[in-house]
């Protein structure tokens, strides 16, 4: 598990880019851990509210993605 970043923000794209840029390439959900605290696959919340931003940051060209082969996640995303 990678640690959790203290970053000053609140839940923001900036938060994730700034979580890229420290551990380099990662899973979607490895990004909602460090970044929010929030597992996809133990939480019972909406992923909604997350998975809005990370498309946002793609939208804007911040935050950019590509596929992986033989794991469960089907990108990895990058700054």
């Amino acid at each position: 598990m990678i640690k959790l970043v203290d970053i000053q923000k609140n839940n923001s794209v900036h938060q994730m880019v700034e979580v890229l840029e420290i551990h380099g390439p990662l899973t979607e959900n490895e990004i909602h851990q460090t970044a929010f605290g929030y597992d996809r696959n133990t939480s019972w919340g909406s992923n909604k509210k997350y998975a809005d931003m990370l498309r946002r940051g793609l939208t804007k060209g911040i935050i950019k993605r590509r596929p992986i082969y033989n794991s469960r996640s089907k990108f990895e995303y990058y700054v």
